[in-house]
């Protein structure tokens, strides 16, 4: 095999995994963080939060993927944190509308084998309350990526290929995503669209060196059941992937007092997948480990993921009727 083939093997198994085709890492602890799927849910829940993810797969596998996000979301309500920095006076008399908006924005660095990716998103979204009892959210987002390519240590057998000499080592890819989500506070659904633009990231001169990245799809849903005055039980599921292959997970996420939380999951990539975590006044931590159930168990002790966040105005919000649900879950 030439070094050609070799080389280009390589970014064929790379940029065709979930990680490159879809432009984003799969996350376990999407129901401690939803807007990790869908850009509707920025300021969705009325509250402020910032979160920090770390994501280790495959663990025992050199250069094994491995993703690090910081996410932010707010809602700009009337004594939100932005609007009262952004505020130069207060008029009691006029009505603000300012409560249908919400921002949020993240930045992370992701590597998968020879390709390294840092990146970074803004979002929009847009909040209307119905009958004080259901919200209607959509949202957009538009992002930037940086793709490296680190190829130092890949075995080429031809020297000097033309190929190789003329690969691009590194290039930008701006993208986009839209979504749209409704809840009550205790039954959500949601639908998203990743990598809008699809777009077209060319390595080099061969048309074998060139690549696009396909729209993905994702469709969520929960549904919150009490059990009794201190647990519940929520069973979710989510879809996501392309027109030609996708992945599924369902979950059953069990709360104490709502500030505890267990959750097991399947995904149809064969993976099971155990969650723990709590809430300590303004500030919580998750814990996902994969356990991936083929072949590629005797090579890897599994994948793990850790969440830590904050978050702000609870207290801020109970005024507005429509997130007197919110008051008793601590997400939506």
């Amino acid at each position: 095999m030439k070094a050609r083939s070799v080389y280009f093997l390589l970014f064929g198994l790379l940029f065709g995994s979930q990680y490159m085709l879809a432009q984003s890492p799969f996350y376990s602890q999407y129901m401690v963080d939803k807007f990790l799927v869908n850009p509707a849910i920025a300021g969705a829940n009325g509250v402020s939060s910032v979160n920090l993810i770390s994501r280790q797969q495959y663990v025992g596998f050199v250069n094994a993927p491995q993703t690090f996000a910081l996410t932010g979301q707010t809602r700009l309500i009337e004594d939100s944190y932005i609007m009262r920095a952004m505020r130069l006076r207060k008029d009691t008399k006029k009505k603000s509308r300012s409560g249908r908006v919400g921002l949020g924005g993240s930045i992370y660095s992701d590597r998968n084998g020879i390709v390294h990716r840092t990146g970074a998103q803004f979002t929009y979204a847009y909040h209307i309350n119905v009958s004080n009892e259901w919200q209607i959210s959509g949202g957009i987002s538009v992002m930037g990526y940086q793709y490296r390519i680190d190829d130092g240590d890949v075995p080429y057998l031809e020297i000097g290929d033309p190929m190789i000499e003329t690969t691009r080592k590194s290039f930008f890819v701006p993208d986009a995503s839209t979504g749209a989500f409704v809840t009550n506070g205790q039954l959500y659904a949601g639908f998203g669209i990743t990598d809008l633009l699809g777009s077209y990231i060319k390595l080099g001169k061969d048309v074998y060196g060139n690549f696009s990245t396909p729209r993905k799809y994702n469709v969520m849903a929960g549904y919150k059941i009490p059990v009794t005055s201190l647990i519940d039980v929520e069973p979710s599921i989510l879809v996501q992937g392309t027109r030609t292959n996708f992945s599924m997970d369902i979950s059953a996420r069990m709360y104490y007092m709502q500030n505890y939380w267990a959750a097991l999951s399947y995904r149809s990539t064969n993976s099971l997948i155990l969650i723990l975590g709590g809430r300590f006044d303004m500030f919580y931590l998750g814990y996902a480990y994969d356990l991936n159930l083929g072949l590629v168990q005797s090579y890897t002790s599994g994948s793990h993921e850790l969440i830590l966040g904050v978050r702000f105005g609870d207290n801020n919000t109970r005024r507005f009727r429509w997130f007197k649900q919110d008051e008793r879950n601590f997400e939506i």
